[in-house]
């Protein structure tokens, strides 16, 4: 793991999302917990902490900041961007297709679309980063 706290913030950052959105999945489909639209406060509130705590790190450590954003780091953060590009649009096809064919309520397919937009590139972005080919 990088020493670079601006990497760790956004490394753990992501990491919290994707956690959320997952725990969010779940107790829907299981049924349990809170309601979607808590949930949906919870997403939010831990993406806007996660920006706001990685701008004041990134303005305490523009040293860091730079060294975390090196050729590597953006090359996977813009294929993060891609990859989740692409999945919305194969679960916004399969969510079409389940919605003409009256299994999935309209609405409810496009309230599920935001998780997989917000979660999707986090989760490429911590796979990269366990993979080692980012930091």
């Amino acid at each position: 793991m990088s020493t670079n706290p601006v990497s760790r913030a956004r490394l753990f950052g992501s990491a919290a999302i994707v956690i959320a959105t997952l725990c969010a999945i779940s107790a829907s489909v299981l049924s349990i917990g809170p309601s979607g639209l808590t949930w949906a406060a919870i997403i939010a509130t831990i993406a806007i902490g996660y920006a706001i705590i990685s701008a004041v790190i990134s303005l305490l450590n523009p040293d860091a900041a730079d060294a975390a954003w090196d050729e590597q780091n953006s090359a996977v953060h813009r294929d993060s961007l891609i990859f989740g590009f692409w999945a919305v649009l194969a679960v916004f096809i399969l969510f079409l297709a389940l919605s003409l064919t009256g299994r999935m309520d309209p609405a409810m397919a496009f309230y599920w679309l935001g998780p997989v937009l917000g979660a999707v590139p986090p989760a490429y972005y911590v796979v990269a980063v366990l993979r080692g080919r980012a930091e």
